[in-house]
């Protein structure tokens, strides 16, 4: 089973990004909010499924330099697919900020509340829902108990030039994923990033950011199974400011070697690469109307490189817009509609829909 880097790392080096306009290295406006989101895929080779998910996100300040945060959700899979709905696991979060030493301790933890133990046509549900060509807002209903403790270390090398250096661990605990099936113990993680953002000007910057993740053997019934090979991202973004309007654009590209898979006598090298390597570039323009309204114009595309695996070989092109709309009590608005259009391999097309409307409230 494939898995992606450590998401906490990629939170830990946006310190690095904002600190140039934001002084405070931990946020100290709290936040809640409840998002419903309905993504849909189809294509012309019979395939047709679809998500509703909603997403319950809080974050609490906890003084000045700590924080808590909580999300969690349920979700609900249909279609030409056997249907899967549930709870999903409650992700906890804490963040400390050692002052004196420009250094940020983190701790995020997957509490096993979600639906586990499927039967084996729910099971292949997940499986495809899990795929990142589709980017489902809940790829996994329910894993084990995971422990994702990492530090962050950023130093303002002069007036226009921050560096940022993080390095995480993630455990990852055993649990049943199919019903009457043995126990899966996914590897444990290990990732190492370095991150640079450069002011160009008053209103630009440009940030770049390197991570390396090594993961760990997989094991079913504590035996062997798998063993990813290392994987490698690196992203590049360019920010500017028109007056309260922003520009981001971003561009990156992440690939994994070679792992191993279960053989005669053990762990056996891939003959081939599987997991394609992937390259993203993301833009995105904020425009603000006034002090209650704001529009965001999207782009994004994707292109995967071609392997044996099934869905290698995909490009995906999406479009979208997403308004905020912000009242004097805190309360805002948050909406998207996004739409995806992509070639998959062999000539066969398919079509996405992301749609999401929340409410939140600051604090």
């Amino acid at each position: 089973m494939r898995r992606s880097p450590a998401l906490l790392v990629l939170l830990l080096l946006s310190v690095a990004a904002r600190s140039q306009t934001d002084q405070n290295i931990v946020g100290r406006q709290g936040s809640v909010s409840l998002t419903p989101v309905f993504q849909s895929w189809s294509g012309n080779a019979g395939l047709s499924f679809s998500e509703f998910s909603t997403e319950i996100a809080a974050y609490v300040p906890m003084g000045r330099n700590a924080s808590l945060s909580l999300g969690g959700g349920g979700a609900a899979a249909g279609g030409d697919v056997a249907k899967l709905s549930g709870l999903t696991d409650v992700q906890l979060g804490m963040n400390y900020y050692l002052e004196p030493a420009n250094t940020v301790f983190s701790l995020g933890i997957n509490a096993p509340t979600g639906k586990k133990e499927l039967p084996h046509d729910q099971f292949t549900t997940s499986i495809l829902f899990s795929h990142p060509l589709f980017n489902m807002q809940v790829p996994v209903w329910g894993q084990g108990l995971n422990l994702n403790p990492g530090v962050s270390w950023v130093f303002p090398a002069n007036d226009n030039l921050v560096l940022g250096l993080a390095a995480a661990y993630q455990y990852r605990g055993k649990y049943k994923p199919i019903d009457g099936g043995g126990f899966y113990a996914p590897g444990g993680e290990i990732t190492g990033s370095l991150g640079a953002d450069y002011r160009l000007t008053d209103v630009a910057s440009m940030s770049a950011d390197f991570m390396l993740t090594s993961y760990g053997t997989d094991k079913y019934n504590d035996v062997q199974v798998f063993a990813s090979g290392n994987s490698y991202w690196i992203n590049l973004q360019y920010r500017q400011y028109f007056h309260e309007n922003e520009l981001q654009v971003s561009a990156g590209y992440r690939s994994t070697s070679k792992g191993k898979v279960a053989g005669v006598g053990g762990l056996v090298s891939e003959a081939e690469r599987l997991e394609p390597g992937r390259f993203e570039t993301y833009g995105e323009f904020k425009q603000v109307f006034n002090a209650r309204f704001a529009l965001s114009y999207l782009a994004e595309i994707r292109i995967y490189e071609n392997t044996p695996e099934a869905y290698s070989g995909s490009k995906v092109f999406g479009v979208g817009a997403a308004p905020t709309l912000s009242l004097p009590s805190g309360l805002y608005f948050p909406a998207m509609l996004k739409v995806d259009f992509g070639n998959l391999k062999g000539g066969g097309s398919i079509t996405g829909l992301d749609a999401r409307i929340g409410v939140g409230h600051t604090f």
